[in-house]
């Protein structure tokens, strides 16, 4: 632990040899929350309290061209957290990388208020064993996913230090890579300080730049995932593939709405109507609709998937909720690369990663 701590400070003192003009932030905050019991089973593990630190470094652009990407003020960094979750022989703790970017709705005077949306890996020392660890239904393979969604105070003190206050939705998850994988939720409130460097008071720019594009854009693309041929138990990964295509209509600066169909294949369903002995088809479609933050080259959507065709002996539910991530990348930006988790309530299911082509 000791190492990994010095290894992260190394990296984020590194950082201020390029660290420019624009105001950047070395922060540490302390976390404190509970675990999210979302299935009966998980009751008797999930009676504790998380608690972690986390230590990172940002950076805010404040010219005209990084606001308009946006029509906003934000942070964007990296961090390390590290989460020990009370129960040292079933959970024990876990190691944190991750992204973030933190758009601000409020940033007028010492109080800023702001929304972080963060993407990352992390390992996990403790992991489901049929012999030595039967109880950890949460956790089955050491590396997984982080995501995480914050509401976020910043007070600034002065020209050199801010204090925040945020409360923190995390979620663990291998994605279903292997199983049993109920995946982790646990919130947590933090509290931190920021050193803050090139503190630059930020002003509200000119009307002339807060137009935006109201006409649709356009998408398609694919995706693909492993998957396990049980659900419950560790069993062989099979292939999932699909196609997408939809549409995406702005209506602010950062949000939107989307609609679009979604078709795949999973090999991993066709393997269990061959264990079972039924007919059931390995092909789903469906049609999504949802809302979307389109901030600089990054959109993060949050859809519900309405079932057209599915295999409903192995698949019960006939509604997904679908949480995604996409990048843009080369001149154009007109490709996108991402990832995305699907979830029926409260339990995680699955995570893939997505190809996509956006048409203006």
């Amino acid at each position: 632990m000791k190492k990994i701590l010095g290894l992260s400070l190394l990296l984020f003192t590194c950082t201020s040899f390029w660290a420019q003009i624009n105001p950047s932030f070395y922060g540490v905050k302390s976390h404190y929350g509970f675990i999210i019991a979302h299935s009966p089973e998980l009751k008797p593990i999930s009676q504790t309290n998380p608690f972690g630190l986390q230590l990172e470094y940002s950076w805010l652009k404040t010219s005209d061209k990084a606001w308009k990407t946006c029509f906003c003020y934000g942070r964007t960094g990296f961090s390390f957290a590290y989460f020990n979750y009370a129960n040292p022989d079933v959970l024990g703790s876990s190691y944190n990388l991750i992204y973030f970017v933190e758009p601000y709705f409020t940033y007028r005077g010492p109080l800023k208020f702001s929304l972080r949306g963060s993407i990352g890996t992390t390992y996990l020392t403790k992991t489901f064993d049929e012999e030595t660890n039967p109880e950890n239904l949460l956790f089955s393979s050491h590396l997984s996913f982080y995501l995480a969604l914050s509401l976020n105070l910043n007070y600034h003190i002065n020209d050199g230090y801010s204090i925040n206050l945020s409360a923190n939705y995390n979620h663990i998850s291998n994605g279903g890579q292997k199983q049993p994988n109920k995946g982790m939720n646990f919130p947590t409130l933090s509290l931190g300080v920021d050193k803050v460097i090139n503190y630059t008071e930020l002003k509200r720019k000119p009307k002339s730049l807060r137009s935006y594009e109201t006409s649709f854009d356009y998408y398609f693309g694919t995706f693909a995932s492993l998957r396990s041929s049980d659900r419950e138990a560790e069993a062989t990964n099979h292939l999932l593939i699909g196609f997408m295509g939809g549409l995406l209509k702005p209506i602010s600066g950062i949000n939107g709405l989307n609609a679009g169909i979604e078709l795949w294949y999973d090999y991993s369903d066709r393997e269990i109507a061959r264990q079972r002995g039924i007919s059931d088809s390995a092909f789903s479609s469906a049609v999504t609709a949802g809302h979307h933050f389109s901030i600089g080259n990054f959109y993060f959507l949050q859809q519900f998937g309405f079932y057209l065709t599915r295999p409903k002996n192995i698949q019960g539910n006939w509604l997904y909720q679908r949480y995604s991530f996409w990048y843009s990348i080369g001149s154009s930006k007109r490709w996108t690369i991402g990832a995305s988790l699907i979830a029926y309530g409260k339990v995680a299911d699955h995570m893939d990663g997505r190809l996509i082509y956006l048409i203006n």
